[in-house]
Parts: C-alpha cells; sequence; structure tokens
C-alpha cells in the first residue's frame, strides 16, 4: 500500500490517516463524486496475501453490505470492482464510545444509561434477526455520533449463522475482548446470540457504575473472573439506580449462557417495563465456576496460541473503522 494523503485511490480523495493496524490501513476519504466524506478501509498486503485472512476479511464485506440499521455502522460500497480491494463505510460525526467516557468523567445520567442500553439492544435485534453474530462488542466497536446515536462497527469478528469459523490466522480458539467477554468465549467457544448479550451487559454495567464488571491486574485474570466469579450489584456502587436495570444487567452477566436473556427481544421488553421491576426480579443464586483459563484451553501448548491469538486481536484493534471518531 502506497496510501498518502492527498492522493487519489478510484473517485475517493483521502484526507487523512485514522489508524494503522495488523491487518488494515482506515482513512477518511473526500468522495469527488458525491462530495460526501467516507472511510476506506484497506486490507494489508499480508492480509491479502493470506488465504485464510482474505477469506475472512471477505467475510466481513459480505455480512456488512447487508446491514442496514440506524444503530450500525453502514457499509456504502464493497470496492471489489476497483483498482484494490477496500471498503468505503459511512462516516459518523463522534467518537468512540470508549472516547466519550473518557472525555466524560463521572456517572453517566441514569436516563442517557438506559437510552443508550435500548439502543445497543436495538441493534443487536436487528443483527440477530439477520443471523449475524459481533463476537466484539466493546466501547472502543460503538460510536457515539454527534446527535447521541449509537452505531456498532467492526465486524472483523462476526459470523454468520452457519458459517465457518474463522479466527485470526487460526491462531486463538477464542474471539472478544477480555472486559466483555462471555466465559462461553474464554473457554474457546464460538460464541452466539446470547455471547453478545453478555457483553451487552458489561457495557452497560460500565456505563451505570463507572467500570467494567471484572477487574484484574492481567487480561488473564479478568477472564479467570468471567469463569469464576460473579459481578458486584449495581447499586452496592451506585445506589441511585433503578432496581430494574440492576436486575436487567445482572440477568445478562449470568455465566452460563442457559442462564441469562436468549434473545435481544426479551432485553428489550424488559427495559420497556423497567419501572416495574425489581432487583430481585430474576435469580441471583450463585452458579458454578467453570474452572480457569489455563484448564479452558486444555493443554499448555494450546495456552500458547491463546495467548498469541489475543495479542493479535489486540494488534488488530487500530485497524477498526471505529478510530473514525477517536481522531476527531
Amino acid at each position: 500500500m502506497n496510501h498518502a494523503e492527498g492522493s487519489v485511490v478510484d473517485h475517493f480523495q483521502l484526507v487523512a490517516l485514522l489508524g494503522v493496524g495488523g491487518f488494515a490501513e482506515v482513512w477518511r476519504a473526500h468522495d469527488l463524486t458525491t462530495g460526501g466524506e467516507v472511510v476506506l478501509k484497506f486490507p494489508t498486503p499480508q492480509l491479502v496475501a493470506d488465504p485464510v485472512l482474505f477469506q475472512r476479511y471477505q467475510r466481513e464485506i459480505a455480512i456488512w453490505r447487508k446491514l442496514d440499521h440506524p444503530g450500525v455502522v453502514r457499509c456504502v460500497d464493497d470496492g471489489q470492482r476497483r483498482s484494490e480491494p477496500y471498503l468505503v463505510l459511512e462516516f459518523v460525526d463522534g467518537v468512540t464510545l470508549r472516547r466519550w467516557l473518557n472525555d466524560h468523567p463521572g456517572p453517566v445520567p441514569v436516563t442517557l444509561v438506559v437510552a443508550w442500553a435500548r439502543q445497543l439492544a436495538e441493534a443487536l435485534d436487528y443483527l440477530h434477526g439477520r443471523g449475524v453474530v459481533h463476537r466484539d462488542l466493546k466501547p472502543e466497536n460503538i460510536l457515539v455520533s454527534s446527535s447521541g446515536v449509537l452505531k456498532i462497527g467492526d465486524f472483523g469478528t462476526a459470523v454468520s449463522r452457519g458459517a465457518r469459523r474463522l479466527t485470526w490466522g487460526q491462531l486463538s480458539p477464542a474471539m472478544g475482548t477480555p472486559d466483555y467477554m462471555s466465559p462461553e468465549q474464554v473457554r474457546g467457544r464460538r460464541g452466539d446470540e446470547r455471547s453478545d448479550l453478555y457483553a451487552w451487559g458489561a457495557i452497560v454495567y460500565e456505563l451505570a457504575t463507572g467500570r467494567p464488571p471484572f477487574r484484574g491486574d492481567s487480561w488473564l485474570a479478568v477472564m479467570t473472573a468471567h469463569l469464576q466469579q460473579a459481578p458486584e450489584p449495581l447499586r452496592q456502587r451506585r445506589p441511585e439506580l433503578p432496581p430494574g436495570l440492576e436486575a436487567i444487567v445482572l440477568h445478562a452477566l449470568r455465566r452460563f449462557p442457559e442462564h441469562r436473556y436468549q434473545h435481544a427481544r426479551e432485553v428489550l421488553e424488559d427495559l420497556e417495563r423497567i419501572d416495574e421491576l425489581g432487583s430481585d426480579t430474576y435469580s441471583l443464586a450463585p452458579e458454578q465456576p467453570i474452572g480457569d483459563v489455563v484448564a479452558a484451553t486444555t493443554s499448555g501448548r494450546r495456552l500458547v496460541w491463546f495467548v498469541v491469538g489475543v495479542a493479535v486481536g489486540f494488534l488488530a484493534l487500530a485497524a477498526a473503522v471505529l478510530v473514525v471518531a477517536a481522531h476527531h
């Protein structure tokens, strides 16, 4: 790739480099045909040359092209018939949710927590209804537009229902980010809609309390906590939170998938009646620990690949399209 500020790729003029990662280069660009602003996501030569990784990139395109929802970053064009492969994505004037949280220290207003919880659940209901599981939902992959609307993006780890499993270079048995990773993903399972709902619960927990549900001095400690610990009740950290919100979030964060929400529609239904719910609406009976991360990976050799896979995943974060917002 020999992209430079001001250069023209087909009918797009590159305006600013927004991020570079191990697998993609992301630019803000000006569409010389329409006059609008877009984002171009170029796969690196290393990705294009790797059949497995390039298949994943093509899968990301296939998933993104079929999505059209106000809560999801829109794919404008796949760039497949042009001079080189790239994605053309909607430019969202805003910041990532992570950047927003960093810029607004202190408690997020309760009304905003509930509103954003509903927006995310609506977007997940849309995605899951079309057979798409995100598998790496987190504040870095969510944009807050200038009008306050949340938009989910970066489908590099997403999978369509029934699709063959792919991971980065086949290195890692798990996909996700430790703070928001479901226990089943920590154990190396692909994850399904309920894994996204667990991540939803972790994000809303952080919005409501100011921190993720589990903390540790390393990512390994955090991942082990997902397997072995129950999150502290939200109202112990912030008593003014509605009991119904606490009930909904803790139910989403149940350790075993069969114990938590099965569908995003159920989350939306509970959010509609949040004032009727109490902290004891759902059973909070203790759940058995699942094990630890080392045991979950079955052998030391597999654990080494697991660590490598997580490290590769973190390096790839810079390539996410959502760095668009962090640039502002």
